[in-house]
């Protein structure tokens, strides 16, 4: 599957969907209508805090965009 960042320029004219860091489904994901050449949407960056063996480390994400059709 063809995913890339928000801001980037769409290689191929669709349906993107919004996924999350890895690829994953997202809770109300956006679907936008892309033409080859048109940049895409931004999303907005989130911070993750993962807690491991009593350290909590803080990681910034951002979802990306998937072609779906």
């Amino acid at each position: 599957m063809l995913t890339l960042k928000s801001g980037e320029t769409a290689t191929l004219s669709g349906t993107y969907v919004e996924v999350g860091h890895g690829g994953g489904e997202v809770k109300r994901a956006q679907r936008v209508e892309v033409k080859q050449g048109e940049k895409l949407p931004e999303l907005k960056p989130y911070t993750v805090t993962i807690e491991h063996k009593g350290k909590k480390k803080t990681r910034n994400r951002q979802h990306r965009w998937q072609l779906v059709k």
